[in-house]
C-alpha cells in the first residue's frame, strides 16, 4: 500500500465510496456517521477481537482502512474517547498506522485516549501523535511491552509540557524501577493538573518508589494514587519517603491503593503515619503484615488527626488485633 499523506485524504473525500474502505456495513455506518456530523458518536473501541456487547465496537478486518478512518476522527468535532486494543498484523496495517496516527493528530476534540496489548511499534507511533491533542485529558497505557523505544517517546512526550493530563493510567507494562525513573521529570512536568496516577502491576520496588516520590513533589492536586501489584517486599525506604509526602501540608489525596505489594510488617512501619492522610486506604493481600503490622497502622488511624473513612484489609488475620474482618 502507497504512503498517503494528509492532503490525499482531503482531496478525496467528497468521492469516497464507504463500501471500498470498509470491511462490514457495521464499519461503514460508524464511519457514516463521524462524515456527516452525528454529535452523538462520541466514543470507538478499535480492536481485532470480537466485543459484539459494544455498539461503538470497530471490528478492524480485512478491507478496513486505518488511514480513512484516522481521518474521519481526526474531523469530528464531538468525538471524545477513542479506545485501541489488540491489533493483530493484518495485510498493509502496519502500513496504514502512520495515515491513522495522523488524522488522529489533528483532533480538536479528543479528551481521553487508551491504548492496550498493541505492542512497542504500534504503541510508539500512537504515544508521538498525542502531543498535537490538544483537549487529552486522559492518556491510558497498559500491556504494550514497550522497549526502549516505546519509553523514550512516553518520556519525550511528558517532558515536553504540552499535556495537562488528569488522569495517567500506566499498567502491566513492567517498567520496572528503571522504567520509573526516566518518567520522573516527565511526571513532574503533568504533575500540576494530575489528579489520578495509576501505575499497577509493573515491577516497580524500593529504588522506582522513591523515584516516584521525587516525582510527586508537583503533584499537590493528587486526589489518587493506585500502586498495587508491584512488589514493595524490600521497600522500607521508599515507603517512608511515601509517608513524607503524604504528610506535607499541601497534599490532599483522597485514595490510595497499595493491594497485593507484599508489603511487610517493617515496611507498614515506615508508611503508617502518611497514611492517616488518606480518605481511602487499600492494603488488601498484603499477608506478610502481622499482628505487629497492624498495631502501628491501629495507632495512626485511631489517632484525632486521622482521615481515613474507608479501609481494606482483606488476607490479613485481622482477629489477631480483636478487629473484625
Amino acid at each position: 500500500m502507497e504512503r498517503r499523506d494528509y492532503d490525499y485524504y482531503e482531496s478525496n473525500v467528497a468521492d469516497i465510496n464507504l463500501r471500498q474502505i470498509t470491511s462490514c456495513e457495521g464499519n461503514a455506518e460508524k464511519i457514516r456517521r463521524l462524515l456527516g456530523g452525528d454529535d452523538t458518536l462520541r466514543h470507538l473501541t478499535l480492536g481485532t477481537t470480537c466485543a459484539g456487547w459494544d455498539k461503538n465496537y470497530f471490528h478492524i478486518g480485512e478491507g478496513d482502512d486505518l488511514g480513512w478512518l484516522g481521518y474521519f476522527i481526526g474531523k469530528s468535532k464531538f468525538f471524545h474517547h477513542l479506545y485501541i486494543r489488540v491489533l493483530h498484523d493484518g495485510e498493509g496495517r502496519e502500513q496504514q498506522m502512520p495515515a491513522f496516527m495522523e488524522g488522529i493528530a489533528r483532533s480538536q476534540s479528543i479528551r481521553a485516549l487508551s491504548c492496550t496489548d498493541l505492542g512497542d511499534n504500534v504503541s510508539e507511533a500512537i504515544v508521538r501523535a498525542l502531543g498535537s491533542l490538544p483537549r487529552l485529558e486522559e492518556l491510558y497505557y497498559g500491556s504494550n511491552s514497550p522497549g526502549p523505544n516505546g519509553f523514550s517517546a512516553l518520556r519525550t512526550l511528558l517532558e515536553s509540557g504540552v499535556l495537562k493530563l488528569k488522569k495517567l493510567l500506566l499498567f502491566d507494562n513492567d517498567m520496572g524501577d528503571d522504567g520509573v525513573a526516566s518518567l520522573v521529570n516527565g511526571l513532574k512536568s503533568i504533575g500540576p493538573s494530575l489528579k489520578v496516577l495509576e501505575l499497577i502491576s509493573n515491577s516497580i520496588g524500593n529504588e522506582g518508589l522513591s523515584s516516584l516520590v521525587d516525582a510527586l513533589q508537583t503533584c499537590t492536586g493528587l486526589e489518587t494514587l493506585h500502586l498495587s501489584r508491584n512488589d514493595f517486599s524490600s521497600a522500607a525506604a521508599g515507603l517512608g519517603c511515601l509517608s513524607d509526602w503524604l504528610r506535607r501540608n499541601e497534599v490532599n489525596l483522597h485514595e490510595l491503593k497499595l493491594s497485593y505489594c507484599r508489603i511487610n510488617d517493617e515496611g507498614l512501619h515506615e508508611l503508617f503515619q502518611g497514611v492517616a492522610n488518606c480518605e481511602e486506604l487499600d492494603l488488601e493481600g498484603n499477608e506478610s503484615i502481622t499482628a505487629t503490622g497492624l498495631s502501628y497502622l491501629s495507632s495512626s488511624i485511631r489517632s484525632d488527626s486521622c482521615r481515613v473513612k474507608t479501609l481494606y484489609l482483606q488476607g490479613m488475620q485481622l482477629e489477631m488485633m480483636g478487629w473484625k474482618s
